[in-house]
């Protein structure tokens, strides 16, 4: 009897799951390296690389700690190891490889942009939760990131 009951609830909380994200909403984009002139792997090492050699420490969310952060001019950056084994964002424990973006500027989209950098396969993934954005509109809003992150570091 135990195991029907607990094979039920755990159905139950698949379907809840299941449901739940086609309520929430991903928005996703794949740019393979070369195929955009701005958001390339080199550009998105440039910003991982000065966030993690100029920049301070935040807390922004639940899943990190002190994650190495830049606030540039219209946006804060943040940089997120891959998983939850270096939940305090260590250097050296792990690799940063993902570019969390939040507009803070008004009359723009909130939202947070996740982009991952995926080595192996030499392409930039665009994420944004909570949104059904078309992919080309993504790319457009994270290359306008990109070019501005690249300016301020370039000054």
């Amino acid at each position: 009897m135990e195991i029907i009951v607990a094979g039920t609830v755990l159905l139950m909380s698949v379907i809840g799951l299941q449901t739940h994200d086609d309520q929430v909403g991903l928005s996703t984009a794949v740019i393979p390296d070369g195929s955009n002139t701005v958001l390339t792997v080199a550009n998105f090492t440039r910003i991982q690389k000065f966030i993690l050699d100029q920049g301070k420490r935040e807390t922004y969310c639940n899943k990190f700690n002190n994650n190495p952060y830049w606030a540039f001019q219209e946006f804060n950056a943040y940089l997120n190891p891959p998983d939850q084994r270096n939940i305090y964002c260590e250097i050296g424990k792990s690799e940063f490889n993902i570019l969390v973006i939040q507009a803070n500027k008004p009359g723009t989209d909130y939202g947070y942009w996740h982009i991952l950098l995926d080595e192996p396969k030499k392409e930039l993934r665009v994420l944004q939760y909570y949104s059904k954005k078309d992919p080309q509109v993504l790319i457009k809003e994270v290359t306008e990131f990109f070019q501005k992150a690249l300016k301020e570091i370039d000054r």
